[in-house]
């Protein structure tokens, strides 16, 4: 795998539990004629990270948005613990709540402090009273090491900073699972390993995560499993060893080569 930046990966004291956190089963999804996801199903279990890999179209960013209900599925189910999310009848509000979104681009509101950006939702859409999110961001805000930048706006940090903090406001209510949208792509080079470290702490912690990424280092170290779409399909799913190290599906082996010196 490429070399990067040195990352601290502990081991998590909340082992895989048997819990099923989210199931997709035969999920599909079409924008016009063109078949984008055709069949996906797989599971993720409580305390398990899943990195989503595969090349650009391989249909990893439409199935991130399936899952936050930034896409409806044209068929199969997706579900969240006991709830179909997929169910028409669904509460979105009441299942976005459950998931922990940070996407590639931070989204902060630059005219509101580190506080308020953190706190915004959890005020507004979850009704939290004040002293309640602002106590729980703080310590937040501690674990990150941005406790000092609590009254700083977007403009005054770097971009490691604002992902960070993104990530912060993406954990404000605890959320059953994390969906992590190639958070890194968006960053210098330099800013990349301090977000994941943050990840692979969140990982020692406990946290459920899907992540979309390019970073096959940081994928191949701080993974469970390795899910790879190739044409809108699951063209591997195992460990990262198994997927990225022993297989022998031509296709795989030439795709990961890309990323080895």
């Amino acid at each position: 795998m490429s070399e990067m930046t040195n990352i601290t990966t502990e081991a998590s004291d909340s082992p895989v539990s048997n819990k099923t956190v989210l199931r997709l089963d035969d999920v599909r999804k079409s924008f016009g004629n063109t078949q984008v996801l055709r069949g996906i199903s797989f599971d993720i279990h409580q305390h398990e990270v899943v990195a989503l890999l595969g090349p650009s179209g391989s249909g990893k960013s439409t199935l991130m948005k399936c899952v936050n209900l930034l896409e409806q599925v044209d068929d199969g189910q997706i579900w969240l613990g006991n709830t179909d999310i997929t169910d028409p009848r669904a509460d979105q509000d009441k299942i976005r709540a459950r998931i922990g979104v940070v996407f590639q681009q931070f989204n902060l509101f630059p005219h509101m402090s580190v506080l308020r950006n953190v706190t915004l939702a959890a005020i507004k859409v979850h009704h939290w009273s004040k002293d309640r999110a602002e106590t729980r961001a703080m310590e937040l805000l501690e674990r990150i090491g941005m406790r000092d930048k609590a009254s700083a706006y977007p403009d005054q940090l770097s971009g490691g900073q604002q992902q960070r903090v993104a990530i912060a406001r993406a954990l404000m209510t605890d959320p059953e699972l994390l969906l992590l949208d190639e958070i890194t792509s968006a960053l210098d080079p330099m800013l990349v390993g301090e977000v994941l470290n943050m990840v692979a702490e969140l990982k020692a912690q406990g946290t459920t995560i899907l992540m979309a990424t390019h970073e096959m280092s940081f994928a191949h170290e701080a993974a469970d499993r390795i899910v790879l779409l190739r044409h809108g399909v699951i063209a591997e799913n195992g460990t990262p060893a198994e997927v990225m190290d022993e297989s022998q599906d031509p296709e795989t082996i030439e795709f990961f080569s890309h990323f080895r010196h």
